[in-house]
C-alpha cells in the first residue's frame, strides 16, 4: 500500500503545483505573460483565462477521483472534474488553431483536445450507466491527457535549460507532453484489469 502512495503523492504534488502556478500566472497581470505567448493571450484574454481556470480545476480534482471518496462527495467531485475537463477541452479547440510552432503544434493540440472531450463524455456516460469499472478507465484516460500540461511545462523548462531554442523545441514538446501520458494511463488500466483465466474458458 505504501509503495502505491509514493507515486500517487508525487503525481498529486506535480498536478497541484502546476495548477496553482498556472492559476497565479493566467489570472495575473497580462503584461507579465511570457513573451512568446503574450500578444496572443492578451488578444484572447477571456478565452485563455477560461481555459486556464478550467484546466487547473481538472488538475486539482483529478487525483481526488482516485481516492476513497464515495457517494455524494464523489459525485460532486466527479461532476466538478468533468465540468473542468469539458470546459478546458472546448476552450482548447480554438486555442489549438492559434498554437505557436506551426501545423505540428496545432495538430498535436487539436488531437489532444478532441480526445480530452471524448474521454470526459465517455466517463460521464459510463458513470450514469453505473458501469463503474469502465468509468474508472475513462477517468484515467481523461486525467492522463490533462496531466500533459504538467509534462509540457517540465519538458520545456528542461529543454530550454539545456540550451534548446523555444521555437525549435515547442512543436515536439506538444506531442511529448500528452502521448506518453496517455500510454502510461493505458498501461495502468491494463495492469489493474482483472486477469482472464483462459483455461476456464476452454
Amino acid at each position: 500500500m505504501r509503495k502505491r502512495r509514493i507515486p500517487f503523492g508525487i503525481l498529486w504534488l506535480a498536478a497541484f503545483s502546476t495548477a496553482v502556478g498556472s492559476l497565479l500566472y493566467i489570472l495575473g497581470a497580462p503584461e507579465q505573460f511570457s513573451l512568446p505567448f503574450r500578444q496572443k493571450y492578451m488578444d484572447h484574454l477571456l478565452l485563455v483565462r477560461t481555459h486556464g481556470v478550467a484546466a487547473s480545476l481538472t488538475l486539482l480534482l483529478g487525483p481526488l477521483q482516485f481516492s476513497r471518496t464515495r457517494g455524494f462527495s464523489h459525485r460532486v467531485l466527479g461532476y466538478s472534474y468533468l465540468l473542468g475537463s469539458l470546459v478546458g477541452a472546448l476552450t482548447a479547440l480554438p486555442l489549438s488553431f492559434m498554437a505557436l510552432g506551426g501545423p505540428g503544434s496545432q495538430l498535436g493540440f487539436l488531437l489532444m483536445s478532441l480526445l480530452w472531450i471524448i474521454t470526459a463524455l465517455k466517463a460521464l456516460q459510463s458513470a450514469r450507466a453505473r458501469l463503474f469499472r469502465e468509468h474508472r478507465m475513462w477517468v484515467i484516460r481523461s486525467f492522463s491527457l490533462a496531466f500533459g500540461a504538467v509534462v509540457l511545462r517540465f519538458y520545456l523548462y528542461c529543454a530550454e535549460a539545456l540550451g534548446g531554442e523555444f521555437y525549435s523545441i515547442y512543436p515536439t514538446s506538444v506531442w511529448i507532453s500528452w502521448l506518453p501520458c496517455l500510454l502510461a494511463g493505458e498501461y495502468a488500466i491494463q495492469k489493474n484489469s482483472p486477469k482472464v483465466d483462459l483455461a476456464k474458458l476452454s
